[in-house]
């Protein structure tokens, strides 16, 4: 089974981090294929994707990161974990769709941490992590659901497939940060 650490951000943090994301000012920015073409999304960068071909990462992109990071270090030291690398960071906004969930998808082709953090409220819209990783080349068996709650994070191994869960009605939005990272072993 997928190791999978999950936790709740204090109400404090949760509040803060709301109100400067769901709101009427905030810049997203549309992501015609995220995955595939089938399920576009928004989405506001907060650390690109890392330059494996220069070897370059780390390029704050958004102001926001001095925000939502320290949040991030203060769930990850509580469960023991030490970032090596970040290997990106953004958040991502998402609807209503028919069906369970999108095209599931690997990150980085080698072993990686995602940590997921959940915006605002929404019925349905769980993360959906795979048995399989991007060795086995195709995502057959579901063997993690995360429930979606506001407020809450997880931590899963991002070379298994995983998945966006769709909320359950169609006037819903999923707003969610997500950060890969190479911890320290």
């Amino acid at each position: 089974m997928v190791k999978v650490i999950e936790g709740n951000l204090n109400k404090k943090d949760t509040d803060m981090l709301e109100a400067n994301i769901n709101n009427n000012m905030f810049p997203w920015y549309f992501l015609p294929s995220p995955v595939t073409p089938k399920y576009p999304c928004v989405t506001h960068v907060l650390i690109p994707r890392y330059d494996y071909t220069n070897d370059e990462g780390f390029k704050v992109n958004s102001n926001l990161h001095d925000l939502i990071y320290p949040i991030m270090e203060k769930a990850l030291r509580k469960n023991k974990i030490k970032i090596k690398r970040i290997l990106r960071g953004q958040l991502n906004f998402t609807w209503h769709n028919n069906g369970l969930h999108s095209d599931p998808h690997w990150d980085h082709e080698f072993p990686h941490d995602v940590f997921i953090y959940y915006i605002n409220s929404f019925t349905k819209g769980s993360t959906f992590v795979f048995k399989e990783t991007y060795k086995d080349k195709k995502a057959k068996k579901i063997d993690k659901e995360i429930t979606a709650k506001k407020g809450k994070y997880a931590i899963y191994p991002g070379e298994n497939f995983h998945a966006a869960g769709f909320v359950g009605k169609p006037d819903e939005v999923r707003m969610i940060c997500i950060y890969t990272f190479e911890r320290i072993k």
